[in-house]
C-alpha cells in the first residue's frame, strides 16, 4: 500500500527507525529478523494499528511486509463488511 506521506507528522522517519531498533530489526508479528542495511529479501515497515499516523502518539508496530500488507488487507475488508480469510501463520 503507497504511503501517503503528508499524513505523517514530522520526524516520522525517525520514529519509525527507534520503533525498529527498539523491536531489535525483528518483524513483531513473525519473528523474522529484517537486517538495517537491507540485506535480507523483505522490507521491515512500521504499522499503526488504530490507522491513525495523523497522531504523533499513535501506537506502532514493527512488521515485515508481507505481515503488514496481510494486516492491511484484513481491515480493508473488515471496512467493507467481509471476513478476512487468516492464514495459518497469522
Amino acid at each position: 500500500m503507497p504511503m501517503k506521506r503528508e499524513r505523517y507528522p514530522s520526524g516520522w522517519n525517525d520514529r519509525a527507525r527507534a520503533a525498529k531498533e527498539h523491536a531489535g530489526w525483528r518483524c513483531e508479528r513473525c519473528g523474522t529478523t529484517h537486517f538495517e542495511d537491507g540485506t535480507r529479501a523483505t522490507v521491515l515497515t512500521v504499522h499503526h494499528p488504530n490507522r491513525d499516523p495523523e497522531n504523533p502518539e499513535a501506537r506502532l508496530q514493527v512488521l515485515c511486509a508481507r505481515c503488514h500488507l496481510q494486516l492491511e488487507h484484513a481491515a480493508r475488508l473488515e471496512e467493507h463488511g467481509q471476513l478476512p480469510l487468516l492464514f495459518a501463520d497469522g
